[in-house]
């Protein structure tokens, strides 16, 4: 079990993918809903996004979180995403939560649209790494978006793993060719 050294520790934390908690947590300390933990440099809403825990971004949303790029990202809300980055482009180029790319958060849609979105503002950091976020998506659409755009398929993700072993792994068959295909092609 984890010790936590405050409520907001633990809400950051269990953004990362436990809404039942999160829910538990705003509804004790509502004033938490966009605080910063500052050891991570990160929020609930940012813990959410780029793990593509729609679920707890949702959940933040209805109680009154602005949502970030990454989350509108993540979320594959095109639209609200290309007024953002009309408004902003700098945003285009700003990595969310661990310096995880805009392009990530993306592919984490699993939405061409929203890849299209965030690549025409400019986004590009990150490429090989969205691959692994495509996969996180399930998206052989927005995998094979990003290898159209010039991803490499040799990227590790946080375990040390390439996509093609995650994919081969979690027996996503469809998802596996289309990088074993890329992969041939690349030698």
């Amino acid at each position: 079990m984890t010790s936590f050294t405050n409520p907001l520790h633990e809400l950051v934390a269990n953004a990362h993918g436990n809404a039942a908690r999160v829910q538990e947590l705003l509804d004790a300390h509502p004033e938490l809903l966009e605080a910063r933990f500052e050891t991570w440099n990160e929020t609930a809403m940012e813990a959410a996004a780029h793990t593509g825990s729609r679920d707890i971004a949702e959940l933040l949303l209805q109680r009154g979180a602005s949502p970030t790029h990454g989350a509108l990202a993540m979320l594959g809300r095109a639209d609200a995403l290309r007024a953002l980055l009309s408004e902003r482009p700098d945003l285009a180029s700003t990595p969310g939560a661990h310096g995880i790319s805009l392009l990530f958060h993306a592919a984490l849609s699993g939405d061409v649209e929203t890849l299209e979105t965030v690549w025409v503002a400019g986004a590009r950091e990150g490429l090989n790494d969205a691959v692994h976020g495509a996969l996180h998506a399930r998206s052989v659409a927005a995998l094979n978006w990003l290898l159209a755009h010039g991803a490499g398929v040799t990227a590790l993700d946080w375990q040390g793993r390439t996509a093609l072993q995650v994919a081969q792994e979690r027996g996503w068959t469809e998802l596996a060719a289309a990088l074993r295909t890329e992969a041939s092609s690349e030698r």
